[in-house]
């Protein structure tokens, strides 16, 4: 595929996502809310909102090596609209929380994220630098001891050293929901974390802890990207193997699939 091309399909992939949003919400608006779907862990978000606001304790909500301008921008911005909700959510308690990271570039992010939620204090200094690496983990489990976070909301990029910032948060009784887009950190939370997010679920989560209805829609439309998606890899793959299969039955072919996507939809509509 040459360079053109890709442009073209990016173009139309980038308005089809848009034009799907905006009708989606549109009759959001209109019509009854549907549910969300549910992702394991989100229920104990609430739980260590409730119990920052009660002790006067700060949330810790970290982007780690996320940074803005690179191929991580979207996975920055969908961190930042994460915490968003999370801080909406915390707003009654006296402290704010804190949003730490380790590019540069993302510290205007945290400061931006903050300032839209949290306008009274000094806030702003809430948003924290650290270098990144094992020297992250080191001065966040410094944090953890001075400031004695409720709990850790951890969904960025991060590796190996998130096990030391998770143990510590384990061993000080502070919880713990971890996500990473590295593999090395992604099993490290999925061992460690009192709850883990994976994959794609991270752009869901901003739904799961927003009371406006748009991020709802914006995961339902993720959903439908995603079935969509599968179909297209499956549709292909069973077109591959007929063509290297010339005397497989069309009509035998036509019928898998339709059960395989009655199946898939059936399963969809039931979570």
């Amino acid at each position: 595929m040459d360079q053109t091309t890709l442009q073209v399909y990016t173009v139309l992939f980038v308005f089809a996502t848009v034009v799907l949003v905006y009708t989606a919400r549109y009759f959001q608006r209109r019509g009854k809310r549907r549910p969300q779907r549910r992702l394991a862990g989100m229920g104990r978000i609430a739980e260590w909102t409730s119990r920052s606001i009660e002790a006067n304790r700060p949330l810790h909500l970290a982007l780690g090596r996320t940074a803005v301008g690179e191929d991580k921008t979207a996975i920055a911005l969908a961190e930042a609209e994460f915490f968003h909700h999370i801080i909406e959510g915390a707003q009654a308690s006296d402290v704010a929380p804190i949003i730490s990271a380790s590019a540069g570039s993302s510290l205007p992010l945290a400061q931006d994220t903050l300032r839209r939620v949290w306008s009274s204090g000094d806030h702003l200094s809430r948003a924290q630098w650290y270098p990144p690496d094992l020297a992250y983990a080191a001065a966040v489990t410094a944090m953890m001891k001075e400031d004695d976070p409720a709990a850790h909301i951890l969904a960025g990029s991060f590796g190996a050293e998130l096990a030391l910032m998770i143990d510590s948060a384990d061993r000080r009784g502070q919880g713990s929901l971890a996500v990473s887009d590295r593999l090395d950190g992604q099993a490290v939370a999925y061992a460690m974390a009192d709850e883990v997010l994976i994959g794609e679920e991270l752009f869901a989560a901003a739904g799961c802890v927003s009371e406006d209805g748009r991020a709802q829609v914006d995961a339902l439309v993720l959903d439908v990207w995603r079935a969509l998606v599968i179909m297209g890899v499956g549709i292909a793959l069973l077109l591959e193997v007929a063509k290297r299969m010339p005397w497989l039955n069309w009509a035998l072919v036509a019928s898998v699939s339709a059960i395989l996507l009655v199946f898939a939809l059936l399963i969809y509509r039931r979570h």
